[in-house]
């Protein structure tokens, strides 16, 4: 996918095209950086803008994040979470267990006066003590599975809050096994979303949550409980 493909594909979903810039200068700046150290599996620049950057883009297809907290589970290098600071105007937490990248993020993000965007190094169970029913949205991408993904995840959401899981064909199976985990979270399946990306046709699937009570204080458990 060329740089002008992705400004067609982004307008598509009526984003605001004329950030493609910045979320080009951030894809470069990974690239690089990831010579160094291992950021991402994906290398070429057209595959990037395509599994990286515009699948990130998608869940500003739902939800208006203007002026809402929300935070990205397992950033990573940033994806979604960079690339929705970039498209809108939300308050993001960017949040992983990985030191190196969190750096790097926290010093691009200085760097080019990101504002919006906060960056934590932490393990997600241990981050939700202290930050319960804090956040209007959290998104998670290629991360963990969902009923794990699940406990991490909805004691940081305030009721009325929505989690945006993004995952590949998997991601209907992961959903079906964790209905009872869902259920005693709190949780409620608001919508189902599968899509095909425009060149690669890699399928998608984004499944969103809304937090419809608030989640037993039992919950997260430490990690080596919940994946048990």
């Amino acid at each position: 996918m060329t740089k002008q493909e992705l400004i067609v594909e982004l307008e598509k979903l009526n984003f605001d095209s004329s950030k493609v810039d910045k979320l080009e200068e951030y894809m470069l700046a990974t690239l690089k950086a990831n010579e160094s150290f291992n950021l991402t599996a994906i290398k070429d620049e057209n595959k990037f803008r395509e599994l990286m950057i515009l699948d990130s883009a998608y869940p500003l297809k739902y939800f208006d994040f203007t002026n809402k907290k929300v935070i990205d589970i397992g950033t990573g290098a940033g994806y979604p979470g960079m690339v929705l600071a970039t498209l809108s105007k939300g308050e993001f937490t960017l949040l992983d267990s990985t030191k190196k990248k969190i750096d790097f993020i926290s010093n691009y993000s200085t760097e080019h006066g990101y504002f919006n965007v906060n960056t934590v190094v932490e393990r997600a169970e241990n981050y939700a003590k202290n930050h319960r029913e804090e956040y209007d949205f959290a998104v998670a991408r290629a991360v963990s599975d969902l009923k794990v993904l699940l406990e991490l995840v909805l004691p940081l959401l305030k009721v009325g809050g929505y989690f945006i899981a993004l995952k590949g064909l998997k991601g209907m199976d992961e959903l079906k096994s964790s209905k009872k985990m869902l259920e005693k979270l709190g949780g409620e399946v608001y919508l189902t979303d599968e899509y095909e990306l425009p060149e690669s046709k890699e399928k998608r699937i984004n499944i969103i949550i809304k937090k419809i009570k608030k989640t037993n204080l039992k919950y997260p458990r430490p990690y080596n409980e919940i994946i048990k």
